[in-house]
Order: structure tokens, then C-alpha cells, then sequence
């Protein structure tokens, strides 16, 4: 399964998170100045691409060069454990513009990151007890060192991949985890 973005867009697309640090007027003059730059670059292919750059996260939806539709969400999309399809960890919180949404044409990735205060061990653990019995039939792929976990869960009728991955928060106690779900996206009805 692959989203068809645009590649030259991906790299652009990072720019307004590195403004975060400018103050609410020069902040919003560089968000539209970047989101007719990212509308400009995605464009220029045949691509049609309305952008919205707010609170840390960019929006972008369009249709690509064939009429496919795509959506995505960057930094901000709020994405809950029922869009996403796999547990939070207990306690855990969501990290602060770390949550992403890509849609294009029947494919759909969600990604989150959460922190929580436990030991990426405890987390590691939790994580493979509540996933054991979604794994039957499907390829695993389960690797583990001295920071944490990474388990890879594929399932070739559905064409869906689940990533897990945990690791100790640099120079403090606690764990940040990555889920990312990737499907075929929901029908919309």
C-alpha cells in the first residue's frame, strides 16, 4: 500500500513547523507565505491544493495529477484509539503535534505518538499482551534491544500494516510510543 503525495511536497511541507518560534504577526504573514509556496509546489505537477497552516500543524487537500482526492493532516490531526485501531497505553497522553492523517484515493496512514511515565519495558510488554490475539495469521515482526521495541504487524487480505514502536525518552524516565495504522480507507458514508 502506498499514498501517492506528491514528493516534492513532503520536504516543503516541514517548513511551517520550523516557524513555530516567530512571534503572532510575523507567525501568521510566514504561514501564508508558506502555504501559497507548499499550494505553488504541489500545483505545479497538475495537482490542485488548497493548504491551511495552524497551531503547529499543516492541513492539505487536493486532488493529485490523476483526480485522486488526498487529505492530509500534519503535526495536529486529532486522531482517537477507534480512527486509529490500536490501543493507547494506559496513562499515556498524546504528544503535542505529533499526530498525522494521510489519505489518498483508497489508501489512509494515521500515525500518533504518545508519552507515557513507565519503562519502555512495562510498555513493550503491555503492548504485545493486548496485541497477541490480532497477530493469528497474519506476518509478525517483533524486535526488541535495550531502548525499547518494534513490532510490525501485517495483514495481506486486509492490505493493512500496524508499526508499534517503543523506546525510552532520552535523559528522563518514561517512554514515548509510535503507533501507525496503514489501511484502506474507510468508506465514507
Amino acid at each position: 500500500m502506498s499514498l501517492n503525495i506528491p514528493r516534492r511536497a513532503l520536504p516543503v511541507l516541514l517548513i511551517p513547523l520550523a516557524l513555530a518560534g516567530c512571534g503572532k504577526v510575523q507567525e501568521a504573514a510566514s504561514e501564508k507565505a508558506a502555504e501559497k509556496m507548499i499550494e505553488a509546489t504541489i500545483n505545479k505537477d497538475g495537482s490542485n491544493a488548497k493548504v491551511d497552516i495552524h497551531d503547529g500543524g499543516v492541513k492539505v487537500q487536493g486532488t493529485d495529477e490523476k483526480g485522486q482526492s488526498f487529505n492530509m493532516e500534519m503535526g495536529s490531526a486529532s486522531i482517537s484509539e477507534k480512527d486509529l485501531g490500536i490501543p493507547f497505553y494506559p496513562g499515556a497522553t498524546v504528544a503535542p503535534n505529533q499526530s498525522s492523517r494521510f489519505v489518498n484515493g483508497g489508501n489512509e496512514m494515521l500515525q500518533v505518538e504518545l508519552n507515557s511515565p513507565d519503562d519502555a519495558k512495562k510498555v513493550s510488554d503491555w503492548y504485545r499482551a493486548q496485541l497477541k490475539g490480532s497477530t493469528e495469521g497474519k506476518m509478525v515482526m517483533d524486535q526488541t534491544d535495550a531502548q525499547g521495541m518494534s513490532m510490525t504487524i501485517t495483514d495481506s487480505k486486509t492490505e493493512s500494516s500496524m508499526i508499534i514502536g517503543v523506546k525510552a525518552t532520552e535523559g528522563q524516565p518514561g517512554s514515548t510510543i509510535s503507533l501507525v495504522h496503514s489501511r484502506k480507507a474507510a468508506a465514507k458514508g
